[in-house]
């Protein structure tokens, strides 16, 4: 039996509903987009099969009704009455409707909506929505998660190479709308999600909720310097950024501030002199904080002498600030040591040349120690630091340019660095004679 003479038995029935269940039934397998003319048949029967129940011509709203009247798939979520809007004649209204839906649907509703908009659609129209809803998305940065521009993006075949579309334009487009889908309150959860995919830590949603309240209201420069100063906040701000998938010189994120942005996002930047700032900011803090602590054991203490307490207040409120710039200097030493010929920076002599010259000056010192009888606990610790931070540098910079990078360090030579100070500077000038006959072709 043809499905124009199923639906006329059905109308000879005088039941009206079982030619909408049949005729909703049949078009999963008649599609226009597939078969037009399968489906002008089939849409004629169903005109007459009405006709033939008296129920005069076939509207939107009876079209709609009909889809619904069908039994859903298992695991489909289905369209409630109040989502059913009436199809709209013009396409800009047609793809606002659709953004509204967009925006809070899930990608399941919103497929099944556009497949029962296009069921009264020709193919004209339904290339006119869509290029109307593209603009549209493009214009307003509409509130649009991942997998609902997706579902959009497939229902007007948005990827097809005749379209002529910039793949990186579109890929614009639906970032903004996903930047402005997570700056929604209830789509934080996402946002959050999206951060712990850029960073190690973890967030809660009043955190979450601080972080975009930084980077979306106006605040005086000064409250911003206070916030920086807290390690977390200088942290997290930037990673919330990385989760909107913001860069600098990008376009900025629908509802931020642009002075917040420009401010927080300097700490994205490993390279940037506000981390050097803040860092002596910090440590100058917690010196005069030790400071104050320690002077007000040693005036509480009637067996130390003016003097000596005096000493002791000054090394511990230096010793924080002392202890971070040597960490800074030695990581830009290990920065520049490191670094391939074509970035490096100064000349390639002095990067060559520091190694040995290092190792030379630091077996004299400990030459020098042990010849004039100079002993002690301190002494024994700083040659066994400057042995650790030769031989440090050595491997990594041996490891770093040669041909596995990634490869596990051993840690015995720094083991011997502690034990036998001597033989790790050795063992430093081994390393550096192997990463020079190795690159000795790519000096500059």
């Amino acid at each position: 039996m043809s499905a124009g003479e199923e639906l006329l038995e059905l109308a000879e029935q005088g039941d009206a509903r079982a030619v909408k269940r049949a005729y909703a039934r049949l078009l999963r397998s008649n599609r226009p987009d597939d078969d037009p003319e399968a489906f002008q048949d089939l849409h004629a029967c169903y005109q007459h099969a009405l006709a033939l129940c008296g129920r005069g011509t076939d509207t939107q709203a009876e079209l709609v009704e009909s889809v619904q009247a069908e039994a859903p798939e298992p695991d489909v979520p289905r369209l409630v009455a109040s989502q059913a809007l009436p199809a709209a004649l013009d396409p800009d209204d047609a793809a606002q409707e659709i953004v509204l839906h967009a925006g809070t649907a899930n990608a399941s509703t919103l497929g099944l909506l556009l497949q029962e908009r296009a069921l009264g659609w020709s193919l004209q129209f339904r290339a006119d929505v869509g290029w109307s809803l593209l603009g549209y998305l493009h214009r307003e940065d509409p509130p649009v998660s991942e997998a609902n521009f997706n579902t959009l993006a497939q229902a007007f075949d948005w990827d097809d190479i005749a379209l002529d579309l910039d793949p990186l334009w579109l890929a614009a487009v639906a970032r903004r709308c996903r930047q402005a889908w997570r700056l929604l309150p209830e789509s934080r959860s996402a946002l959050r999600i999206a951060y712990e995919h850029c960073s190690d830590s973890y967030l809660s949603a009043q955190d979450v909720d601080g972080a975009v309240a930084r980077l979306s209201e106006a605040r005086p420069r000064w409250r911003n310097r206070l916030y920086a100063i807290l390690p977390a906040r200088a942290r997290d701000t930037p990673y919330l950024l990385a989760a909107l998938e913001y860069w600098p010189n990008e376009v900025l994120p629908p509802g931020l501030n642009a002075a917040q942005v420009g401010f927080w996002a300097r700490f994205g930047d490993p390279a940037h002199r506000v981390h050097f700032r803040y860092g002596a900011v910090r440590c100058t803090l917690i010196g005069l904080f030790l400071g104050l602590v320690t002077a007000w054991g040693v005036y509480s203490s009637p067996v130390v002498s003016p003097s000596k307490g005096g000493m002791i207040i000054a090394v511990a409120t230096l010793l924080v600030p002392a202890a971070w710039l040597l960490l800074r200097g030695f990581k830009a030493l290990l920065r520049w040591q490191c670094a391939d010929e074509s970035d490096a920076r100064g000349p390639a002599w002095l990067r060559w040349a520091f190694l040995p010259a290092a190792a030379i000056a630091v077996g004299a010192a400990m030459w020098a120690q042990r010849t004039l009888g100079a002993d002690g606990l301190l002494l024994m610790v700083l040659d066994r630091a400057w042995a650790f931070g030769l031989t440090f540098i050595a491997m990594t910079r041996v490891r770093a340019r040669g041909p596995d990078p990634h490869a596990e360090p051993n840690g015995l030579p720094l083991l011997l660095s502690v034990i036998w100070p001597m033989g790790a500077i050795g063992l430093s000038l081994y390393f550096w004679a192997t990463d020079l006959s190795r690159n000795t072709g790519t000096r500059r």
